[in-house]
């Protein structure tokens, strides 16, 4: 359910358009295989790729073991947890029911959940589904890992946050929050008197002909499902153990890469929603100061060399995953990869390298490192936050620096343009500046929005 952020400050450094002409899928397959099997060269277990354009699929093809203890192998048809991708689902399920006049965005969250814990807030439906309710999100609790081992109720999982301060009035800020797209399933169950995983599978699924995907918890039998594993010293093991129940309508959902093809495809050709509501789902969210954040409802945002992109990551239970759809290029791509580790290659990575060769564009450019001027070194530094945990970013030697408290982790922040830093070739730091001095750094990977970091100091 959480998303790890390699080094937290980061994301995509971008060259310019290319004039390619875009590859035949033959010459896509064998660039597919060819990235493929380079990260497989790492301690991956498995991977599945999908790519379709014009919401025909193009490529769909595993690798690797979906289960090392039997020796299964990675094909299209095996089922993988994606995580948090589920909460694009969720989104739309909620916007789905506004289209039918079943809920409003702007309602308060208590008329469908009266024992949700607002501790007096006005808590909407949409901050919801945006990550501007301010509730605190139970994945930042100290025992949080051991709460996904659990199998949990929709009482008890309240009951962990239900003394918990607000972290910020709601609207104001933004900040990744598990707890509030919990919430958000409890209100669709409450609405549709159906149990989550029951509505979906009958109302979205099903009718979109998505075979494959399902709410899964650990218990269940769930046909073609691949393990989760994680490294410990070099060597791939099976994941901690997690039910799946605390993650829920937030990132408990399964599914085949290539059903996740059959999402973006019904989202596009208005199978899902109305164009107003699709449009609202991908619009980026502004704060009440008017700061916007690229992240719509259940919707991360973003370019890739200039080519607009939308999508989703999960990771969890030993899965990291990524969605992406570029709408103008009517192109989409899915990366499931059943290995959790932080240090394993990102799908995200790799969904960029794809999307590269695609779309035709030229390999990433060398990342710059222009000088920085005094001003900025003053006016960037500082101390900011997220969900994600916190970063310092100060000024030595005539350089923008960044360090990760408790760890090792610290690095030099390479200036690309004003307000604009990298630290490798995927990620990228943008500084959002307010009365001449930066108040958000805004941190997006291979070219996606992943995180926004709030300053406190």
């Amino acid at each position: 359910m959480r998303r790890v952020i390699a080094g937290t400050i980061v994301v995509c450094v971008c060259s310019g358009i290319a004039a390619a002409q875009l590859p035949t899928t033959t010459e896509l397959g064998n660039r597919v295989d060819a990235i493929a099997k380079q990260t497989l060269s790492r301690p991956v277990a498995g991977i599945s790729v999908a790519v379709a354009r014009d919401g025909q699929v193009v490529i769909a093809r595993g690798y690797g073991m979906a289960n090392l203890e039997h020796s299964v192998a990675v094909t299209p048809e095996t089922v993988f947890h994606i995580a948090s991708i589920s909460k694009n689902i969720l989104a739309a399920v909620v916007l789905q029911l506004v289209d039918e006049g079943k809920l409003r965005l702007d309602d308060d969250i208590t008329k469908y959940v009266p024992e949700a814990p607002t501790l007096g807030h006005h808590v909407t439906v949409w901050q919801l589904l945006n990550h501007t309710s301010g509730i605190y999100s139970f994945t930042s609790l100290p025992d949080a890992a051991n709460n996904e081992r659990l199998e949990l109720t929709h009482e008890q999982v309240l009951g962990l946050i239900k003394d918990k301060p607000f972290e910020f009035e709601p609207g104001t800020r933004w900040r990744y929050d598990n707890s509030a797209f919990y919430i958000a399933g409890m209100v669709v169950e409450r609405v549709t008197k159906q149990e989550y995983g029951a509505y979906v599978r009958e109302h979205v699924f099903k009718p979109l002909g998505m075979s494959s995907a399902s709410l899964c918890y650990a218990r269940m039998v769930v046909p073609h499902l691949a393990s989760g594993y994680e490294v410990e010293g070099g060597a791939l093991i099976n994941a901690a153990f997690i039910s799946w129940k605390l993650p829920f309508a937030a990132g408990a959902i399964c599914a085949t890469a290539t059903d996740l093809l059959k999402w973006e495809a019904a989202l596009d050709t208005g199978r899902v929603l109305t164009r107003s509501s699709l449009a609202l789902m991908r619009t980026p969210t502004t704060l009440a100061d008017g700061t916007k954040i690229d992240y719509g409802l259940g919707t991360r945002l973003g370019s890739l060399d200039g080519h607009r992109m939308l999508g989703h990551t999960g990771s969890g239970g030993g899965f990291r995953n990524v969605f992406e759809s570029f709408p103008d290029d009517h192109l989409t791509i899915v990366i499931l990869v059943n290995m959790g580790d932080a240090e394993s290659p990102s799908p995200v990575a790799i969904a960029a390298e794809i999307a590269r060769a695609a779309l035709g564009l030229a390999k990433k450019s060398t990342v710059l490192d222009l000088p920085v001027p005094n001003a900025e070194l003053a006016a960037l530094s500082g101390k900011y936050d997220s969900d994600e945990g916190p970063v310092e970013i100060f000024a030595y030697d005539g350089k923008l620096h960044f360090r990760i408290p408790g760890n090792k982790t610290d690095g030099v922040l390479r200036r690309q343009a004003e307000n604009v830093y990298a630290i490798n070739d995927n990620t990228e730091a943008r500084f959002v500046m307010s009365g001449g001095r930066a108040e958000w750094s805004m941190v997006y990977f291979g070219g996606l929005f992943l995180d926004a970091k709030y300053r406190t100091r």
